[in-house]
């Protein structure tokens, strides 16, 4: 898996820690604080994430949380390497958890025992965890991640169709909304899901429309506000109608861009913004509503590369 994807499944998780922490671990927390997750000791070494934290029983200890979507058959060493080198910079031992969320059966040793040597980290399979944990949770962030759980009880589109549904009952807000949507998305990929939840989500018209958006149409009315003003100013020189209708063309090409933008952000995240660099060079507004009416259908950023590159 590439880095870039792994640190989307990053920034998604991460919203969502405090819950594996109370709902899967089953620790009583009373406060934690994020600390530096690079830890520079004789070679560089970054870690998913480090908290601080403090129970209810007054105890304060450090928890190393690592999530891992592949069977990395030196994991226990990995994890022996961190407990080192957050002892050694804390001057406190790390309690240790690796959370599976790949689709491969887990194998995984999560302890290394020699004549010298011992150590121990929590291997949690998500595969095993039930989905109702966090399906009925009141926060959109956990609902996402139930796509990673266990739903054997039920069948596969009708697990998908609840966990949309239940983002359409908490997040009425349109463009939020998608983004959730885009999240679950991505996380399927690890289920091999994304096909289902792409067809669930259209056939329940909760996908993103950007005709709708409140910041497309304040785009466009910018833009075609701003092309009129320069329109104005051109027409003093080429002609009022003339440099108005280039004002107003202008405007137009402005509002698709920026519409388009948001658009890939929302749907594609940092890799379809990239895409702007292309696009800000397309001053064809035909070929700009093209791909705008595209994006509404597309499923992957090869295809939307396809149409910019047609």
């Amino acid at each position: 898996m590439s880095k870039r994807y792994d640190k989307v499944i990053k920034e998604i998780l991460k919203d969502v820690a405090d819950t594996l922490i109370t709902k899967v671990i089953g620790l009583k927390i009373v406060k934690s604080t994020a600390l530096e997750t690079k830890l520079q000791v004789t070679n560089e070494r970054e870690a998913d994430f480090i908290f601080r934290v403090e129970l209810e029983d007054g105890s304060v200890f450090l928890l190393h949380i690592e999530f891992q979507s592949t069977n990395y058959f030196k994991m226990e060493y990995r994890m022996l390497r961190y407990w080192v080198y957050l002892t050694e910079i804390y001057g406190i031992a790390p309690m240790q958890y690796v959370f599976y969320i790949g689709n491969e059966p887990l194998t995984m040793k999560n302890s290394i025992a020699t004549e010298t040597t011992a150590h121990r980290y929590n291997l949690i399979d998500m595969r095993d965890v039930d989905c109702g944990k966090f399906l009925n949770s009141d926060r959109p962030e956990e609902v996402i991640i139930s796509i990673l759980c266990n739903y054997q009880k039920k069948g596969v589109k009708i697990f998908i169709r609840e966990i949309l549904n239940r983002l359409n009952e908490l997040v009425q807000e349109e463009t939020l909304r998608g983004k959730y949507v885009r999240q679950v998305e991505v996380l399927s990929q690890l289920r091999d899901l994304q096909n289902e939840v792409s067809e669930e989500a259209e056939n329940m018209a909760i996908a993103y429309d950007m005709e709708r958006d409140v910041r497309f149409r304040q785009g466009r009315e910018r833009g075609m506000l701003e092309g009129i003003e320069k329109g104005v100013e051109k027409g003093i020189k080429k002609g009022i109608a003339q440099g108005m209708l280039e004002g107003i063309e202008k405007g137009i090409e402005k509002g698709l861009t920026e519409a388009i933008e948001l658009a890939l952000d929302i749907r594609f995240g940092a890799e379809g913004v990239a895409l702007m660099d292309k696009i800000n060079n397309i001053t064809d507004v035909g070929k700009l509503k093209q791909i705008k009416e595209h994006l509404r259908k597309a499923k992957t950023i090869a295809e939307v590369i396809e149409v910019i590159n047609s």
